[in-house]
C-alpha cells in the first residue's frame, strides 16, 4: 500500500477562516504567481512527518495521545501577515499566532517528542505557530502591492480560537489541490 502524507495539527475557528478568507482573496488578486491555500484547508501545523505507512498510524495516533496529556484547552489569538524566509523575500505567506504562543509551542514540543520516540526527527529551530495562506512561486507582480498588504495586516485584525483537539490528518493530492483525511483525533 502507498504511504500517506502525513501531519498534525490544530484547526482554527470559523472566524478565524473567515477574516483568513479575506486575506486569501487579497493575496490570490496580486499575481498568478501566489498559490492560495483553500479555505477549508486552513489549520496550525505541530508536525509535519512526511510519508508514513498506514499500519505505523495507530502508533502515531497513540503518540500524540500521549503528548496531549499534560495540556489542557488553551485559546489562541491569530492575526497579522508575515513570511517565510521574510518579507523581503517571501516564499509562504502566513497569519500568526499573536497570544497562546507559550501554549501551542508546549503542545507542538510534547508532540515533536512523543513523535522522536517512534523515529521520527525532530525540530531543532524555533517554532514558529501560523496558519499558511499562500506559496509564492514565479512571482511576477509588483512588490509594493504585496508590501502593501504586509501593512495593512499588521497587527490585525486578530480573532480567537479556543484549541480543544489536536488532529492527525493524511493529505492527498486531487487535481493538484489538497484534500485532508482523519486518521485520529486528541481531544485536549
Amino acid at each position: 500500500m502507498k504511504p500517506l502524507r502525513t501531519f498534525i495539527a490544530v484547526n482554527v475557528s470559523q472566524d478565524t477562516c473567515r477574516v483568513a478568507g479575506r486575506m486569501l482573496k487579497q493575496l490570490g488578486a496580486i499575481d498568478h504567481g501566489v498559490k492560495t491555500v483553500q479555505n477549508k484547508n486552513l489549520h496550525i501545523t505541530l508536525k509535519f512527518l512526511g510519508e508514513v505507512f498506514v499500519e505505523d498510524t495507530p502508533a502515531i495516533c497513540s503518540a500524540v495521545e500521549r503528548a496531549c496529556e499534560s495540556i489542557s484547552d488553551f485559546e489562541i489569538i491569530c492575526g497579522g501577515l508575515g513570511a517565510f524566509p521574510d518579507q523581503e523575500r517571501p516564499r509562504t505567506l502566513w497569519m500568526g499566532v499573536e497570544q497562546g504562543v507559550e501554549q501551542i509551542r508546549a503542545l507542538q514540543a510534547n508532540v515533536d517528542q512523543e513523535t522522536q520516540q517512534l523515529g521520527y526527527s525532530g525540530e531543532n529551530r524555533l517554532y514558529v505557530p501560523h496558519l499558511t495562506l499562500a506559496r509564492i512561486r514565479n512571482f511576477q507582480g509588483e512588490m509594493e502591492k504585496l508590501q502593501e498588504l504586509f501593512d495593512l495586516y499588521n497587527p490585525g485584525p486578530l480573532t480567537s480560537t479556543h484549541v480543544t483537539e489536536v488532529i492527525t490528518y493524511a493529505s492527498f493530492f486531487q487535481r493538484g489541490i489538497p484534500d485532508y483525511e482523519v486518521l485520529g483525533r486528541c481531544k485536549l
